[in-house]
């Protein structure tokens, strides 16, 4: 046989063997493309469709679990259409069914919230089916006695129900519904009270819109003012636009910077409030009475971006406090922690910690007194012409002590007035009433005139001073810090630093 017809009979061979495994792929390939067919709809098909109502069509959705009911309406609103591009084409407004939940002012409560428990009313999915009711024992999935049911009722009066048993050891709840078994998911909105659908959010303040791109747009608050229990007198604080330590000042009871850590603070607890829990809707003065908010520990009004809100805070228990919004009959319960820089405060915490901060360049005129002698301090002020511009007049500084003699303004005298205005209160106090002469008064007196102002400390005891500011008790300071100021008089008199480091004591 030739080589080539030899090739051609081996390939012909090949092909038939070739073609009767490809016809065979063949016929056997239906078969296994319907099994993977079978298989990919079982799989994407797990849902059963118990039922499914349009929203319009509900009536009423109440849901009965072990805490009692939840009962959801609905309204129809109507909803403007989006504006279109097109001018000549216009939209007729659509209608919307809102849910809300009876017996709590639809103002207060969570939107969202609201419609997903009623999104268990409104259809009902299966992941599986476990059979006829007849056919099985109830008690068994928790069907017998069943903690929450839930009950549909359409505008045409047909009512559709059922409960909810036992949790399933694969996934979600046995669901009884007509005489059937199933298993569907579900969660624990369907174990909530009416209270849990109540908004949260009690304050989210944002700065106005600002035409200016280039300026960061900030909250401008104008005034805080603090009452109730944890202040005898009430408390104003207003912007301080001339201190260089704070940027708030309190007016009354007395004059003195604010705190700036604790009004930051304020500031940041109050511009985004959300509770976690609500502990009374519309309270009686029963509740009001429990909560401690019939007289509440604090009463904080303040006025930002033009608007004005009072918040009051109640008692604390477990680390919980509560509080209410002013025009807002809701009780609020917060974690302590996250509302105690207002809640908690007091004239105290408000304040700034120094008994007086005052500018050493607007005193002209320090008297220091004790009960066995005065001493006065004298300053002068030139205005340095090379130095001054303008806008800016630069003053020299010279300073006489009681006696007419000169004393080194910086480093001697500026070291001593550092130790006088450095004083910081230890605790406020419920003292009000002294005896005697105090153990020290400093009294400041200014380039510009006005009331001279008097700090005034009187030893109390137990290595302690009672402070006075214009005669207001103002708290408690340490008793070693003033003899230290006496102590530094005589030093300062001499022309000497009280820093015995200070490299231009004389």
């Amino acid at each position: 046989m030739k080589k080539n017809t030899r090739y051609i009979l081996i390939t012909l061979i090949v092909a038939v063997v070739l073609g009767g495994a490809i016809a065979a792929l063949l016929l056997t390939q239906p078969e296994a493309e319907e099994e993977t067919s079978s298989s990919s709809s079982t799989s994407s098909s797990t849902d059963i469709s118990v039922f499914s109502y349009e929203d319009a069509d509900i009536e009423s959705i109440t849901v009965k679990n072990p805490d009692g009911e939840l009962k959801i309406l609905t309204r129809t609103e109507t909803v403007e259409a989006s504006s279109s591009e097109d001018e000549d084409s216009s939209s007729e407004p659509e209608e919307k069914t809102v849910f809300y939940l009876d017996g709590i002012d639809e103002d207060l409560q969570s939107t969202s919230s609201v419609s997903t428990l009623a999104g268990y009313g409104t259809s009902l999915s299966a992941t599986s089916e476990i059979g006829n009711k007849e056919d099985l024992s109830l008690a068994e999935y928790g069907l017998d006695s069943p903690e929450v049911t839930v009950t549909t009722v359409l505008k045409d009066g047909t009512e559709t129900s059922y409960s909810i048993g036992d949790q399933s050891p694969i996934s979600g709840y046995y669901i009884l519904y007509g005489d059937k078994v199933y298993v569907a998911l579900a969660s624990d909105t369907l174990y909530k009270t009416p209270l849990d659908f109540v908004n949260m959010t009690v304050l989210s303040i944002t700065p106005p819109e600002s035409d200016d791109s280039s300026t960061e747009a900030t909250n401008e608050y104008t005034s805080f003012n603090f009452s109730g229990t944890n202040f005898p007198q009430e408390v104003k604080i207003v912007p301080d636009t001339e201190s260089l330590t704070a940027t708030f000042r309190l007016t009354e009871p007395y004059e003195v910077s604010a705190n700036t850590t604790t009004l930051n603070n304020i500031v940041t607890s109050i511009e985004s409030l959300t509770a976690t829990s609500v502990a009374a809707v519309d309270p009686t003065e029963e509740q009001l009475e429990e909560y401690g908010l019939k007289d509440p520990a604090v009463r904080m009004s303040f006025t930002v971006n033009g608007e004005s809100y009072t918040l009051l805070s109640g008692k604390v228990e477990d680390s919980k406090q509560y509080v209410m919004l002013d025009g807002v009959d809701v009780v609020y319960v917060f974690g302590q922690d996250a509302v105690s820089s207002w809640a908690d405060a007091t004239l105290f915490t408000v304040r700034d910690s120094f008994v007086w901060l005052q500018m050493i360049t607007e005193v002209n005129k320090l008297t220091v007194e004790t009960p066995d002698k005065t001493d006065v301090f004298t300053l002068t002020r030139t205005e340095n012409e090379e130095s001054s511009t303008e806008d800016n007049t630069v003053y020299d500084y010279t300073v006489k002590g009681t006696d007419g003699q000169d004393i080194t303004y910086q480093g001697v005298f500026t070291t001593y007035y550092q130790t006088i205005i450095g004083v910081q209160l230890l605790d406020e106090t419920t003292e009000t009433t002294v005896s005697g002469d105090p153990m020290l008064r400093v009294t400041y007196e200014f380039y510009e005139g006005g009331s001279p102002k008097v700090v005034e400390f009187y030893s109390i005891g137990n290595r302690r001073c009672l402070v006075k500011v214009d005669d207001e008790v103002v708290g408690v300071v340490s008793e070693s810090l003033i003899q230290d100021i006496i102590d530094n008089t005589e030093i300062v008199l001499q022309n000497k630093s009280v820093d015995p480091d200070d490299e231009e004591s004389e």
